[in-house]
């Protein structure tokens, strides 16, 4: 559905929800938020954010190249956001901590609607998040 199409109150919706991907984008990239989970189903990866500004702790690596990760993947999926590839896709609520989730083509989650139509940046990303998730489960298969 185009932009034109869509009516005040579905505009109105849309507009609060880029205005919600850009602070996220904001959050993460003063380091308020930080990737605090990995959810990978079904060939897509939602990332769950956490960090003081929703009462959890930052997550830290244990190393200065930990970190550097920890922090590359905040600028990845900041600018995911912003570039709108990917988007919110609701609160995870438990035990008093609330984390927003994001998620959307770029992480291989075709079903998110997202605000900017499917480009060659959304396929490449979308290709090496699929790579990741599949590193992952190899992984995570090979300690068992």
């Amino acid at each position: 559905m185009s932009r034109e199409s869509l009516g005040g109150r579905e505009k109105t919706i849309a507009a609060a929800m880029r205005a919600i991907d850009i602070w996220v984008a904001i959050l993460l990239l003063t380091g308020q938020l930080t990737t605090g989970g990995v959810f990978i189903s079904s060939g897509a990866i939602w990332f769950s954010l956490a960090g003081p500004i929703f009462g959890n702790v930052r997550a830290e690596g244990k190393s200065p190249g930990a970190n550097m990760v920890l922090d590359g993947i905040d600028v990845i999926t900041a600018f995911l956001l912003i570039i709108g590839q990917i988007t919110n896709t609701g609160p995870w609520i438990t035990s008093g901590r609330f984390n927003p989730v994001v998620s959307g083509p770029a992480f291989g989650n075709t079903n998110v609607p997202v605000p900017i139509k499917s480009t060659k940046i959304n396929r490449e990303a979308q290709a090496f998040f699929n790579d990741f998730a599949e590193k992952i489960m190899k992984r995570e298969i090979n300690k068992r």
